[in-house]
């Protein structure tokens, strides 16, 4: 089944919360991020730069994700450093930089749907 659309893709995510996840994130490449938890969705837009290594990108984003969870427990705040670790590991020729990621964090753009 392809998901064409963020409606699709919310819904889907929804149905991962009712079976027990609390956060539920969808990468969607270039075409930004999705956070759905029981509090709202929230899209984080797309950040402009040039792709030069998607490997690790989905690893990144989680790893992102997870560190500022355990730390802050606000799902928002981690979910814009996951998009900021995932989007910086595709800039990066290599591992990218704490100093990269913070320059990329400060690009990121969530907004509630």
């Amino acid at each position: 089944m392809k998901l064409e659309s963020l409606d699709q893709i919310e819904k889907y995510a929804r149905e991962l919360l009712a079976k027990g996840a609390q956060n539920v994130i969808i990468s969607m490449a270039g075409d930004g991020a999705l956070l759905v938890t029981s509090e709202g969705a929230y899209f984080a837009k797309p950040i402009k730069g040039t792709v030069k290594n998607s490997v690790g990108a989905g690893d990144s984003m989680v790893a992102g994700f997870t560190g500022e969870f355990v730390k802050s427990k606000d799902a928002v705040e981690a979910f814009k450093w996951g998009v900021a670790c995932g989007t910086a590991t595709t800039f990066s020729d290599d591992l990218a930089t704490a100093e990269f990621i913070k320059e990329i964090y400060e690009k990121v753009e969530v907004e509630k749907r």
